[in-house]
């Protein structure tokens, strides 16, 4: 059997022929043009497959590598910003050991301060430092600033309020880096040690102690120890006077007859009735009562309660149980607590209260303010003592901006590396990526001009085949 070539079966072929040598030719014209030799998954399915991926870790390592520039810039900031805290920090040492200097009058204790209270704002504006519109120190609270300073009752504090993380930010494959660190780990850092009572101005000792537990004040404060009034456990004609009274606690009593005394504490006898009489103890306290004769017992213990005062006398706690060890006396403006423990307590006064290891760099620098100013009467001696005390402060405070300095710095310092690591890993897939889908532009040229002949040829041979000329049909 024989097949017979129509016309149309030539006509068919030759476009067949031609459309195959213009689809080669125009391929290999967009690889040379491109660069790639794979510019569709049809191209090479296979190969695709590991275009892909290739190029979505090339994208990845791209925006780590600005990630690695962008916490390199932030870190930069931050650093430089606590650069200048460092550098504040010591001159307000330098001012301390000029200020603990014995030789120096209260005016130049106050140009002191003033500078002191200069450099406490400048601190509070670094605390607050920015990049572009993002604060730097409020951990993931950027938005606004972290430190604010109030003056309430007469008395500063700074407040924070960011929190405690940090902003973190990818810099390699499976590496991230912190772009921070929270302002109160640097500029209220604190390490809380135990609690310190020393009696003011020169005073004698209230006999209360601290628990050394579950405090939280901070920095200096002083806890006022007054007179609250006489227990229910006082005889039945027996009150409170409206004079000077020291005395508090539990103590013992004793009435005689014939004549008609009152002896408090193991002092004197006092002739009675009496109105506002003074009542002294054998060790010097005294006690002021109305007393309008013998009662029923007439010995025996009573009770002279206390106020125990944090707050300059804004509010007072109570004490007639002077079996507690555990007194607790909140600040009513700031809702710090002081526990005292109150068994020995035995007169009124006045203790200066140090809560050791709470100095961060703001406490340091409203404390060693408000010593220069003395605004609160106290001797010279005192104030100078103090402000001695203050040198060791200044230096954890110094320290501990020193710590956030090295921690932030050593992080910058990192990201160089990182920069190389990441570069190098796009340089390495780059490279792969090259050798899967690049094309070799001298091969493609050579075979375009080789398609473009058999193109060429194509055409020709079509054009001689197909005859459209009844002449050319008859032959």
């Amino acid at each position: 059997m024989t097949f017979r070539i129509t016309q149309g079966m030539l006509y068919s072929r030759a476009l067949v022929d031609v459309q195959r040598g213009l689809s080669r030719y125009s391929q290999l014209q967009q690889e040379v043009a491109t660069g790639r030799r794979i510019n569709r998954p049809s191209d090479d399915p296979a190969a695709a497959l590991r275009v892909l991926p290739l190029r979505n870790d090339i994208a990845d390592l791209e925006q780590l590598s600005g990630n690695v520039s962008l916490a390199r810039e932030t870190l930069d900031t931050s650093t430089a910003s606590l650069e200048d805290a460092s550098a504040l920090m010591q001159r307000v040492r330098e001012l301390t050991t000029q200020a603990s200097n014995g030789t120096l009058s209260d005016s130049d204790r106050q140009s002191i301060g003033a500078e002191v209270e200069q450099l406490l704002s400048q601190l509070v504006g670094i605390g607050n430092s920015r990049r572009g519109d993002r604060y730097l120190f409020g951990g993931t609270e950027t938005g606004d600033a972290p430190f604010e300073m109030v003056t309430e009752n007469g008395r500063t504090r700074v407040l924070y309020h960011g929190n405690h993380e940090s902003l973190e930010i990818d810099v390699a494959p499976g590496v991230s880096t912190g772009l921070n660190v929270p302002g109160d780990a640097i500029f209220q850092a604190r390490s809380r040690g135990a609690t310190t009572f020393t009696p003011a101005n020169g005073s004698s000792a209230t006999g209360a102690t601290p628990t050394g537990s579950g405090d939280t004040g901070i920095g200096f404060g002083q806890l006022a120890v007054t007179f609250a009034g006489l227990h229910t456990d006082a005889p039945s004609t027996v009150t409170a006077g409206s004079g000077t009274s020291t005395a508090v606690g539990p103590l013992a009593f004793s009435f005689t007859t014939g004549p008609d005394t009152l002896r408090i504490g193991g002092g004197p006898a006092v002739p009675i009735p009496v109105t506002n009489g003074t009542f002294t103890t054998a060790d010097g306290r005294t006690l002021s009562l109305n007393v309008t004769g013998v009662p029923a017992t007439t010995s025996g213990t009573l009770t002279a309660r206390a106020g125990l005062s944090f707050d300059g006398g804004q509010s007072v706690t109570d004490v007639s149980n002077f079996t507690s060890n555990s007194v607790q006396v909140v600040d009513s403006s700031s809702g710090t607590v002081l526990n005292v423990d109150v068994t020995a307590l035995t007169r009124t006064g006045t203790e200066d209260v140090k809560f050791e290891g709470t100095f961060d760099a703001f406490t340091t620098l409203v404390t060693l303010r408000d010593l220069l100013k003395n605004d609160a009467g106290l001797p010279n001696q005192n104030v100078r003592d103090r402000i001695a005390q203050m040198l060791t402060e200044v230096d954890g405070a110094h320290d501990a901006v020193l710590d956030g300095l090295r921690e932030l710095g050593f992080r910058s310092s990192s990201m160089d590396v990182l920069k190389n690591r990441v570069e190098g890993l796009r340089v390495s897939r780059t490279d792969s990526l090259s050798r899967v889908e690049d094309t070799d532009i001298a091969e493609a040229i050579l075979e375009l001009q080789r398609q473009d002949l058999s193109y060429q040829a194509a055409l020709q041979v079509s054009a001689r085949v197909i005859q459209t000329t009844l002449q050319g049909f008859l032959r």
